[in-house]
């Protein structure tokens, strides 16, 4: 808005306000006491551009654009700790900590004492917490201890959220007028809560009042039974004198029930054709990969979908994929879990997850 408000602009238009019959010439009085005032008139079109480029939510950096959100409750994710159950040969004490390589745990619940299980959190904040299963070593001797391993990811952990994802996010949120308990409300309230990566919000599903809430975690897979169990907790606790009284966040007069988004596995068999002297086996890591991201897609997809709507899995998108690769002439008919068919339409509390994928030759 101000590029043409430069020094040698501003010292320019200010000369040429001077009469022509006073010297203008650098060095002279006039010019002299023009240059500073154009100096600092350029600094202040220089802030003017800085304030308005923080005033919106489309340019602000992120301290500002915190400001701005904050205005309507929405904040930034901040980064949270990934929770994982273990099992050991023993019961364990809690607090005990163990060690997975450069990450520590330290055990914070009872899973179940009749087979060993504890919960344990990672004292590192983030998603690396997340890639730790495996056998864990204790930090301090624990007596009669032979095995301790960790099994599975509870809830997962969560990097802080990034600057462009929390203003998508932001703006989503305006654009759906989220307010009083709809849809949208319940959206932003469940990526409120650490593990979750979006849902699905189903009005009135057994009656006036009732609200059902299908959910998948922040790594955009199934949310585990612990994972539900903390947002249910979160949003109505299941207790009968409190359900659907306003001890969440889910408003009163709202009785809420939380799910977990079902997998639906995908296998793939694809006809491939190559150039002579090459085989399907060097391209089956890769597409491989390729598959997996756009699946990846297609679960990302849905946390932006209605209740009603659904993902579709599509056989030419594998093609394109495995066309795209290095010595691929031809793909021929695909089959989708044992199936030629050329999409396959999940339910609208599904989400698909890569299972195997068979080359053959075309």
């Amino acid at each position: 808005m101000y590029e043409t408000k430069t020094y040698e602009n501003i010292l320019s238009d200010a000369l040429y306000r001077v009469g022509t019959k006073y010297d203008k010439r650098q060095g002279s009085i006039i010019y002299d006491a023009v240059a500073p005032f154009a100096f600092e008139a350029t600094e202040l079109y220089l802030m003017a551009q800085v304030i308005i480029k923080q005033t919106f939510a489309q340019t602000a950096d992120r301290d500002f654009l915190k400001l701005r959100a904050a205005e309507y409750n929405i904040y930034p994710r901040e980064a949270t700790y990934a929770e994982v159950k273990g099992v050991f040969s023993s019961a364990v004490d809690i607090g005990t900590r163990f060690n997975y390589e450069d990450l520590n745990f330290r055990v914070i619940d009872v899973i179940d004492l009749s087979k060993n299980e504890f919960k344990l959190v990672c004292e590192t904040a983030g998603a690396k917490g997340n890639y730790c299963i495996g056998r864990i070593t204790p930090i301090e001797t624990v007596p009669g201890l032979q095995t301790a391993e960790i099994k599975e990811v509870l809830v997962p952990g969560q990097d802080e959220e990034e600057t462009e994802t929390f203003r998508a996010r932001y703006i989503r949120a305006l654009k759906s007028k989220a307010y009083g308990g709809n849809g949208a409300d319940y959206k932003e309230k469940v990526l409120s809560i650490a593990g979750t990566g979006g849902s699905k919000i189903y009005r009135c599903w057994n009656g006036g009042g009732t609200v059902k809430v299908v959910l998948i975690n922040n790594e955009f897979n199934k949310a585990s039974a612990e994972l539900v169990k903390e947002v249910q907790l979160a949003l109505d606790p299941l207790d009968v004198d409190k359900r659907g009284k306003g001890y969440g966040l889910a408003p009163i007069g709202h009785t809420v029930t939380v799910e977990a988004a079902e997998e639906v596995v995908i296998n793939y068999e694809v006809p491939v054709t190559m150039t002579a002297g090459h085989t399907t086996n060097e391209i089956k890591d890769e597409l491989t990969k390729k598959i997996k991201e756009k699946l990846l897609l297609r679960r990302k997809e849905w946390t932006t979908q209605e209740e009603n709507q659904f993902v579709t899995v599509r056989s030419s998108i594998i093609t394109s994929l495995a066309v795209d690769l290095d010595n691929v002439i031809d793909v021929g008919d695909i089959k989708i879990n044992g199936k030629a068919i050329k999409r396959l339409d999940l339910k609208p509390n599904q989400i698909p997850v890569f299972g195997t994928l068979t080359l053959t030759k075309g």
